[in-house]
């Protein structure tokens, strides 16, 4: 069976939210790893249209490995942010995206009041609090930490992250670091991105069940996705979600149960 060039959040699409995980079948979605750029673009603009929007109103972070979350209107449209390792926005029609291959890709949305944002989060900006800092973004445009709902896109399992101990002390800051790493037999960590975002996203007021993983591996699957690790040249994935459109061409209301 071929491979799909999309995967999907249950919760974001319930929520009415457009959203999508590219895949390897989409094609490389980085302009940094020797690919015509105008296939690049093309690839990326085939993407906005699978979610219904105008490419010409897609918005990039550029991606530092900070915490930097931006937040953006219409006006951004065809920009990369400068500084940004994630976006948000309320402006309806307006498409965020992030690149990994391997980092964790988060999508979130607050669906009552028509607010998403996009979130590249490696360890860097893990050890640093991103997630947490793309809710506080949220909040700032009047999403509330409680009616958010979030996905973790395909990334790295802590099976294939080994880590050392540098990258530890920067988890440390965290209670919960213990969780979220365990010493292997080389003297080293595996550390698991994924939890970590979890448990960020509930310190900052998201509900358990209103966080979804995409349980898939990018070191374990070729097949489907780019994996940095594994390969070292490869492509990026895009992560993408837009503001929905209202039936007045408003920011969406639905609400999730």
């Amino acid at each position: 069976m071929a491979a799909p060039p999309y995967l999907f959040s249950g919760l974001l699409r319930a929520a009415g939210i457009p959203h999508a995980f590219t895949t390897r079948a989409a094609g490389n979605m980085s302009r940094g790893v020797g690919d015509d750029p105008r296939a690049v673009a093309a690839r990326r603009a085939a993407a906005v249209r699978a979610l219904g929007c105008d490419p010409a109103r897609h918005v990039e972070a550029e991606q530092v490995h900070g915490v930097v979350v931006a937040a953006v209107t219409a006006g951004d449209g065809g920009r990369m942010v400068p500084g940004a390792d994630g976006l948000v926005s309320l402006e309806p029609g307006t498409v965020l995206a992030v690149h990994s291959a391997d980092c964790v890709p988060l999508l979130l949305a607050d669906p009552s009041r028509g607010v998403v944002a996009a979130i590249h989060a490696g360890w860097r900006g893990v050890a640093a609090g991103i997630p947490v800092e793309a809710v506080r973004a949220l909040s700032r445009l009047g999403g509330r930490p409680a009616d958010v709902v979030a996905a973790i896109g395909p990334s790295i399992g802590p099976c294939h992250y080994e880590v050392d101990e540098p990258v530890i002390e920067q988890m440390r800051r965290w209670p919960w670091w213990p969780e979220v790493a365990r010493r292997n037999g080389r003297e080293r960590w595996q550390l698991d991105l994924r939890t970590s975002c979890i448990r960020q996203l509930t310190d900052a007021g998201l509900a358990a069940g209103r966080i979804e993983v995409l349980a898939v591996c990018t070191y374990e699957r070729p097949e489907l996705l780019y994996s940095y690790r594994r390969d070292r040249t490869t492509g990026r994935m895009a992560a993408l979600v837009a503001v929905p459109r209202g039936p007045e061409g408003t920011g969406g209301r639905r609400r999730i149960p």
